[in-house]
């Protein structure tokens, strides 16, 4: 026996005499422990620290870009990879509330903190129903996400191993396919998306399609249903369906080649449609409710072109993924393709590009080697996913015409179901190259000869096209940086380009020797093991250059500032400038906020649509909740639509000029040094009540350094300090004044205040002088609405205008077109106590009443009213179409009010009334979900039990030994 046949065993041989042994007691195959250990060290030392707590997989470094974390906690904390920060605002808050509330024993359907409310573990938008989501039921969100990724990369792995042992691979065969599919690009680049939670699974699901294809049995049936409805779940449904297309085609080629066109292809497709429709109905009780919430939510700009695909020159990251930049700070220049890392980037690596073009260069042996079609049927997607996704062209407009799949989805997205294609003819590649003893075809033979020499050789000048292309494209970006003769850009994508060759070398003599030299028995052990140790070593590479390993401490602490909100906004929101909020962080704490990073009830985001400025994201991320810098002339704070909406607190970094009526003084031409330890006390030129005291610096070498502070100490004329604070030297600037933000609003009218200036540091500042000290600049309050009530790390205004987030109004207006209701809640127009309707309802007494909440929940709010006469109990929640209503138990109406926002009539007298998350169809999913499992349930096992009693009715013989029915 060769050595090959000793490492990669086809069949598994039984001891001559006995039972057959154990797993623990036969001798353990060298190739497969190696490709094993090559796995675990790809998921152990690719994940690293973060599995024992050392570190976190979270990209908390991007917090330290906004206050409050910027000037306390993560002072000068740099991010360690760029364009994660959907996760770091969205999807780790997401996921860390979701796991909270399981561990408290509540299922959270509805988010209430993030915007005005949307789902959470009610729709599978979150992905929190994922089975490679449970680590975030069970275990502290900081520590989650690295066994959520060790999870992913089992269940990646696990199933490539199932489909290709099926395809009738050897064990190290399927193993390196399962680490092809596992280093790929999209499962590595979408790190802690729902989006690589759901590709995952896309083996399993080919594996299941297989067992139905061979096997009439409902387990097989059973199999597709479950695997699908873990895919549904994941959260992303554009790779559920472009994974259920591909796996379509799959089930139609290979039970046409397998049983011919028969009554039984009928029957396997039949038992594959049954298996996928049962998925959908296992899951219905998240899907329905899905189809209810989105047809209610926001959704423009998410249009797709042609051109909006892949560059095909960025086919050379399948073998360096870091060619046209880093997504690392420091390491190089930014990544400067058209679009971000994530979505272009196209890894496979060196090995598994190696391997996946011997598969072709002996294509004759490679069909021959799996079950009938399966071959061409992974060549040909292979190519046309490839062609679609890096090509595009009319292909590519033609599925655009079709609805959601490609017309609203970015088509990089099926790079999920093309790095599958390619680990499978991967896995291949390897199992030919293994086989290679076995073939005793001679090396001569001249046409076989003939097309590898034409398979390599075409690749190496495509390779080298490809380099062209991204030569120039590099040069154009140096000659922009005042390199016109190749500068950074191009040594960076020659080094990297260089590493990825030196892997390819590696690989291919691997390659070489497995096929050149079969008899070998020395050296063949050696190169087999070779290829698998290449394949995860450069993918450690890459993840230690991607995946990111934060201090735990940095994973979103908690601030002086968080623990104002939480212990002054009651059920109250706030709101906040750009530069003091991220996206949906806030809720980690259970703080309620405008602001948010989700899918937007669309009647809410028009309402919020009517604050000034641009309020959303532009395409293609028109869902996106993520607020521009507003006017400093206090326009968009005191806008009477947040006073609708409930924003009680309104927050700044401390970088920004204080709301009021500055005042600037420049000097007169003089100087002054403010020293460390050497605090200087000057009158302030205005009276209180004060917001703001500023010097502006003048020398040219000003530079933030985030090491100097700059104190001011407020004191009245009888020496009380009314007010303290200090700014660190974040956005200093020479010739603009440096104001530290002040909580001085309580100081009476017309009061003179003395300010004592400080910096704490290593350094001086020189600033703008006055009479022999330094020139001061103030901000005084105005009539504005808002108050100044925290300053330091982040300025907190109180916005005294703001309505109860639940409210009483005692009259309503009626308003049908949508454009002037806006306009009149715009202009502020309606009182305090008035409601705005879209359409007649309840009579109103215009009489009082008093509202008192009892329950502030995820899916259920309760609330008691006192009501002096009739009116209407307003909810500041988007919950228009997707909760309803019970007044003292008996079902009411939730009206629409203030356009956004909902409301029910309540009459006179004391009652309870009860808000609760219902969206619609939501009963009647749960209904078919708990029908299917039953069913499914029901099947299996009677199937079981039918076959059971067959084998013991033939050992009986009281059936034929041939009824294997």
């Amino acid at each position: 026996m060769s050595a090959t046949q000793e490492l990669t065993p086809r069949t598994s041989a039984r001891p001559v005499e006995g039972e057959p042994r154990r797993w623990w007691g036969r001798r353990p195959d060298p190739l497969v422990s190696i490709v094993v250990l090559a796995i675990a060290a790809f998921a152990l030392g690719g994940i690293g620290s973060p599995l024992w707590g050392g570190s976190s997989l979270v990209e908390t470094g991007l917090l330290s870009r906004v206050a409050p974390y910027s000037d306390a906690e993560l002072l000068g904390v740099e991010r360690e990879t760029l364009d994660l920060g959907d996760t770091v605002d969205s999807a780790i808050p997401n996921a860390a509330l979701f796991g909270d509330a399981i561990r408290s024993g509540e299922w959270a359907d509805w988010n209430p903190y993030a915007l005005g409310g949307g789902s959470l573990g009610g729709t599978p938008n979150a992905g929190m129903s994922s089975p490679v989501a449970v680590p975030f039921w069970v275990l502290p969100a900081w520590l989650a996400p690295a066994y959520m990724l060790l999870l992913q990369i089992l269940v990646a792995v696990g199933g490539s191993y199932l489909f290709l042992r099926r395809l009738e691979l050897g064990k190290p065969a399927a193993l390196l396919g399962g680490l092809a599919f596992a280093t790929s690009a999209f499962l590595i680049a979408w790190v802690n998306w729902p989006q690589s939670r759901v590709a995952a699974f896309v083996p399993a699901l080919f594996w299941a399609l297989e067992c139905v294809v061979r096997d009439r049995r409902l387990r097989n049936v059973a199999l597709v249903a479950l695997t699908g409805a873990a895919m549904w779940l994941g959260g992303f449904p554009a790779v559920t369906l472009y994974a259920l297309v591909t796996g379509a085609a799959y089930v139609l080629v290979r039970s046409a080649a397998e049983h011919g066109w028969t009554r039984r292809t009928v029957g396997v497709w039949l038992r594959a449609l049954a298996g996928v429709g049962t998925g959908v109905a296992l899951v219905a009780v998240q899907l329905l409710p899905w189809l209810s919430v989105m047809s209610t939510v926001l959704v423009r700009g998410r249009e797709q072109t042609p051109d909006q695909h892949i560059p095909l020159q960025v086919l050379l990251t399948s073998i360096a993924p870091y060619v046209f930049g880093t997504a690392q700070p420091p390491e190089g220049p930014y990544w400067y393709e058209t679009r971000i890392f994530l979505e272009e980037v196209a890894y496979v690596g060196a090995g598994v590009a190696v391997l996946l073009i011997a598969a072709v260069a002996l294509f004759r042996r490679a069909r021959v080697a799996l079950p009938r079609g399966t071959w061409w049927f992974f060549v040909a997607a292979t190519a046309v996913w490839g062609g679609i996704i890096f090509v595009g062209g009319p292909p590519l407009a033609l599925l655009q015409k079709l609805p959601y799949l490609f017309s609203d989805n970015a088509v990089e997205r099926a790079r999920s179901v093309l790095g599958f294609g390619v680990a499978v003819l991967a896995a291949v590649g390897f199992q030919l190259l293994l086989d290679r003893p076995r073939d005793h075809r001679p090396l001569h033979d001249g046409r076989r000869a003939w097309w590898g020499i034409a398979v390599w050789s075409g690749v190496a000048a495509a390779g080298v096209a490809l380099y062209v292309s991204a030569r120039r494209f590099a040069l154009v970006h140096d000659a922009d940086g005042g390199f016109p003769g190749g500068g950074p850009h191009l040594g960076w994508l020659n080094r990297e380009l260089a590493i990825g060759v030196m892997f390819v070398c590696v690989a291919l003599g691997a390659a070489c020797w497995l096929w050149f030299v079969p008899g070998h028995r020395a050296l063949r052990p050696a190169a087999a093991g070779l290829i698998p140790l290449v394949v995860a070593a450069q993918a450690l590479l890459w993840v230690h250059n991607y995946w990111p390993r934060t201090p735990v401490e940095n994973f979103y602490p908690v601030t002086d500032t968080h623990r104002y909100l939480e212990a002054n906004l009651g059920h109250e929101r706030f709101w906040g400038s750009t530069g003091a909020v991220l996206g949906g962080i806030h809720q980690l704490h259970r703080l309620r906020g405008l602001q948010g990073h989700s899918f937007v009830e669309a009647r809410f985001a028009e309402l919020l649509e009517a604050l000034p400025g641009d309020q959303f994201s532009p395409p293609p991320k028109p869902a996106t909740f993520l607020w521009p810098q507003p006017l400093n002339d206090g326009t968009s704070p005191t806008s009477p639509v947040l006073d609708r909406l409930a924003v009680a607190g309104y927050v700044t970094p401390p970088t920004q000029v204080p709301y009021g009526v500055e005042t600037e003084d420049a000097g007169d031409a003089s100087t002054y040094t403010l020293a460390p330890g050497r605090p200087v006390t000057v009158p302030v030129p205005v009276t209180g009540p004060i917001r703001g005291i500023g010097v502006t610096p003048v020398a040219d070498d000003v530079e933030e350094t985030w090491a100097l502070r700059v104190g001011v100490v407020l004191t009245d004329p009888s020496g009380r300090t009314v007010a303290a604070s200090e700014r660190v030297d974040r956005a200093i600037a020479a010739g603009r004044p440096f104001y530290v933000p002040l909580a001085a609003e309580d100081v009476p009218a017309g009061t003179r205040l003395t300010a004592e200036i400080s910096v704490r540091g290593d350094a001086s500042l020189v600033v703008a002088g006055r009479s022999g000290a330094p020139a001061l600049s103030t901000v005084a309050r105005t009539d504005d609405g808002l108050k100044l009530v925290r300053d330091g790390d982040a300025i907190i205004y109180q916005r005294t205008t703001a309505l109860p987030r639940a409210r009483w109004a005692s009259s309503a207006v009626v308003e049908g077109s949508s454009e002037r209701r806006l306009a009149l809640l715009a202009d502020g127009a309606p009182a305090a106590d008035t409601v705005v309707l879209d359409a007649p309802g309840g009579a109103t007494d215009g009489k009082p009443a008093t509202v008192r909440w009892v329950d502030d929940g995820f899916d259920e709010m309760r609330l008691d009213v006192d009501a002096d006469g009739a009116g209407y109990l307003v909810l500041a929640d988007a919950i228009q179409s997707t909760w309803r209503v019970t007044v003292d138990g008996r079902p009411a109406a939730l009206v629409r009010a203030d356009h956004g926002l909902a409301a029910v009539h309540v009459p006179a007298g004391t009652h309870t009334v009860d808000f609760s998350y219902a969206p619609k169809h939501a009963d009647l999913g749960a209904r078919i979900s708990v029908g299917a499992a039953i069913l499914l349930v029901a099947a299996v096992t009677g199937e079981w039990w039918y076959l059971l009693r067959r084998r013991a009715d033939r050992a009986e013989g009281r059936v034929p030994a041939q009824d294997k029915t």
